[in-house]
């Protein structure tokens, strides 16, 4: 098996736009989407609101192997060199009292954006028709694999790490990081808004030292927050 090469860039050096600079990311946002495809092509036969013993197993062995790909692209790129840092108990500290502030400020702005109607309801049900779709068609332990193991490494590897390594340490990396994570989890409505938090905090985290396990810490708690409150 190829797999694709990984070069190494200067945060501070001109940006090589030779045609396989973005193969890395290009490469975890197709595989981002193998376990997607996976359970609709289940789900494609009917309903598998019953059946979810069955499509689990086979789910979590493949969201699995996407997670070793990763991370495997990770180390070749240097992302997991000072993974250690994650582990010190300040840091851990800091990571939780981070994660309570980002979930209140979070939950104040969604509020706040219903109350004045900002919701854009008919994408708001897509989205949750689709997430719901998904989980729905998991157990637990899938859908556990799926939002604290599968979506907090591979959001983190494209949206924080390969981000600063195609723009370089700058602000306005940081701010393009903030915008596209929210994006692509709203598109162009007020349900940006609800989602701007977590990725400042996300974004912020993976800012101030360059550590990618940090901000995938965050992520992965945040989301099995999510999963168990709601």
């Amino acid at each position: 098996m190829i797999y694709p090469r990984c070069h190494f860039y200067s945060f501070y050096t001109k940006i090589d736009l030779s045609e396989n600079f973005a193969t890395e990311p290009f490469f975890l946002f197709i595989l981002s989407q193998l376990p997607v495809v996976f359970l609709n092509f289940l789900d494609s036969n009917g309903d598998t609101y019953g059946i979810a013993y069955k499509n689990t197993p086979p789910f979590i062995i493949l969201a699995l192997a996407v997670v070793t790909i990763s991370i495997f692209i990770g180390i070749k790129c240097g992302f997991y060199n000072n993974y250690r840092k994650s582990f010190s108990w300040k840091n851990i500290l800091f990571i939780f009292s981070l994660l309570i502030v980002t979930f209140f400020i979070q939950k104040f702005v969604v509020q706040f954006i219903t109350s004045h109607n900002l919701y854009n309801v008919s994408h708001q049900i897509t989205n949750q028709m689709k997430v719901e779709n998904i989980l729905s068609s998991l157990l637990f332990p899938g859908q556990f694999v799926a939002v604290s193991i599968l979506a907090p490494i591979l959001e983190e590897s494209i949206y924080r790490a390969f981000f600063y390594k195609l723009f370089g340490y700058k602000w306005w990396t940081f701010v393009l990081s903030c915008f596209f994570f929210s994006y692509v989890h709203s598109g162009f409505s007020w349900d940006i808004l609800g989602y701007l938090p977590l990725s400042v905090a996300l974004t912020y985290v993976y800012h101030r030292r360059q550590v990618l396990t940090d901000s995938i810490l965050l992520h992965s708690l945040y989301n099995t927050l999510l999963l168990f409150v709601f």
